[in-house]
């Protein structure tokens, strides 16, 4: 019998219950590359999430508009109970959805989690999605909020020398696009970085996106479908930028990175973790290998989401900390 965690990329000997329940669900939807972003917005909308993480009660949940570049963008704020006077540490959250699907709301309880079991404020925002809006424009997005928390986030109560960022799958690669715009502009990075089954190489070179091209939640086609929507041009997939397993990893901060056994995006989020730690950043790296993608956000029926999650709360409470 394989472990069910392992610090290397692998398939459990067979797929959770509950995780194949989800993807058998999944399967039956119509597929994504036979619809437009909003018909794909509404049926996700629709469907729902009946195994989102449960709620917890936070001391407060406020949304704020930040300005940016392309105009202002709202930042959904969590700060858990018997957290200490004065300036406050923080995730800044983006969530996943391929850069077109995803919202606030659908994240709610994700955001409320990572809050509560982090001991930390998180920072969820809602950067503009594509189609309408391409990849520079959301890594846009994403830089001017962090940037905008580092020079101002006392306004909202944050310490802006203990910032976290992260994200999931599509929400992993802003975050890293965001790191890299902090080299490139010669600006503090985030305290410690958090990716849950990061999107890393819009080439589709790895393994694992043959191996479970169909029938476990993600699919190939799924995600050629989303990369239709989100880069400007096929050239722009071998760009660093966008494709970070291309790109100089030298400087960013710790991290956790976390993979899903049974994941397209499996191979690429182990290499993306050894990539870091070439780069002489410290990382580790776990893989739920009876899990499939997107497994964190179904935690209110997964037990290894919710697993996933406290082990993300222990790492920003300890990183937090020091």
């Amino acid at each position: 019998m394989t472990e069910l965690i392992s610090p290397v990329a692998r398939r459990a000997d067979e797929l959770h219950p509950m995780a194949a329940k989800v993807a058998r669900a999944s399967a039956r939807q119509k597929p994504l590359c036979e619809c437009t972003a909003t018909e794909a917005r509404v049926m996700r909308e629709s469907l729902g999430n009946p195994f989102a993480p449960p709620t917890c009660e936070m001391e407060s949940i406020s949304d704020h508009w930040l300005p940016s570049s392309g105009g202002q963008i709202r930042v959904r704020r969590y700060q858990p109970k018997l957290l200490s006077s004065g300036l406050q540490s923080a995730l800044l959250f983006f969530h996943g959805g391929g850069h077109v699907l995803g919202t606030l709301e659908g994240y709610d309880t994700v955001a409320q989690q990572l809050a509560q079991l982090g001991n930390c404020v998180v920072l969820s925002v809602e950067y503009r999605l594509a189609p309408g809006t391409k990849s520079a424009g959301i890594y846009q997005d994403g830089f001017d909020v962090y940037a905008w928390l580092l020079s101002s986030g006392e306004e909202l109560g944050i310490d802006p020398r203990r910032i976290a960022i992260g994200g999931d799958s599509a929400g992993g690669n802003i975050s890293i696009a965001v790191m890299l715009q902090c080299k490139q502009h010669e600006i503090a990075q985030p305290y410690f970085q958090v990716q849950i089954y990061p999107a890393v190489d819009y080439q589709l070179g790895y393994p694992s996106i043959e191996e479970f091209a169909e029938g476990y939640f993600l699919t190939k086609a799924d995600k050629q479908w989303f990369r239709s929507q989100f880069l400007e041009s096929e050239e722009r997939a071998s760009d660093p930028m966008v494709s970070s397993l291309l790109a100089d990893l030298s400087g960013l901060p710790p991290a956790l990175v976390i993979t899903a056994g049974f994941d397209p995006l499996r191979d690429e989020g182990e290499a993306f973790a050894k990539r870091l730690s070439e780069h002489g950043v410290e990382v580790e790296h776990v893989c739920y290998t009876d899990m499939i993608h997107a497994f964190v956000s179904f935690a209110g029926g997964i037990p290894a989401g919710m697993t996933a999650l406290k082990k993300i709360g222990d790492e920003l409470r300890r990183v937090f900390s020091t």
